[in-house]
Parts: structure tokens; C-alpha cells; sequence
């Protein structure tokens, strides 16, 4: 992958390849007698890597928004370079995006709530891209 350290790729692809050492797999894999399945952080469900990475809900409030945005603020970065919203090309785990960047062709929004006329809960959607026609 272009911009990720060797040891980020790595990681990566040990989770995908769900080879992460939970307690699943030592359960399961590893076959160690007398393991207790469920997982150490809520201890409600069986500790397994799509449950770490996507249903546990000790994590959703704060590791799974970390993740989000860690993602999230790459995409904007591309979507800035590649609109000139922005100049400079820092590495993307030192980027961080503006709260709205806008020339005279494009205005990206991070992270704001979006006015509607009808009321609508969820408001804050990733990422806001308006493209203006060119005058």
C-alpha cells in the first residue's frame, strides 16, 4: 500500500487473515483447554476479530471513531490535494482537515452537522463534497 509504514500493513493483514491471538482462537485454533470465550472488554459476547473490530460495545464509543475518522481524514486529505483545496503534502498520520475548505470549484466539509429542512438524527455524514460549475 503507497502510505502506510510496513508494520501498519502488517498488521492489517494479520487481522484480515484473522490470525490476531483472541480468545476465539486460542479456543478454537489453538485448541488451550478451559478457555472462557467471551470477550475480556464487555464479557457478553464470543471475543472473535469481527467482534473486537465492528460489535463490541465498550469499543464503539471512542476506538471505533478513532478508527472512522483515522480513514475518514485520509480520504479528505486525497479529496483536497486533488480539488487544490490544499498545498501542502504532509504524511496523511499528521494531516488534519479543516473544518471546511473551498475554492472557487469545490467546498469539502469535515465533520459538521448539515442544516436540512426536514429534522434528520443522523447529520454529521462523513464527508461533504460540492462541486461547483466552473465560471
Amino acid at each position: 500500500m503507497a502510505d502506510l509504514f510496513d508494520v501498519t500493513e502488517g498488521f492489517s493483514t494479520t487481522i484480515q487473515d484473522q490470525v490476531i491471538l483472541t480468545i476465539n482462537c486460542k479456543k478454537y485454533i489453538l485448541k488451550q483447554p478451559d478457555t472462557k470465550e467471551l470477550c475480556r472488554r464487555c464479557g457478553k459476547e464470543s471475543e472473535t476479530i469481527q467482534h473486537i473490530t465492528a460489535a463490541c460495545e465498550q469499543l464503539a464509543p471512542t476506538e471505533y471513531i478513532k478508527r472512522h475518522d483515522g480513514l475518514a481524514k485520509i480520504i479528505h486529505q486525497k479529496l483536497a490535494e486533488a480539488a487544490e483545496l490544499i498545498e501542502d503534502k504532509s504524511p496523511y498520520y499528521k494531516y488534519t482537515p479543516a473544518s471546511v475548505l473551498e475554492n472557487e470549484s469545490f467546498k469539502l466539509y469535515w465533520n459538521r452537522s448539515i442544516l436540512t429542512d426536514k429534522t434528520i438524527y443522523f447529520n454529521r455524514p462523513d464527508k461533504i463534497h460540492i462541486i461547483s460549475p466552473k465560471k
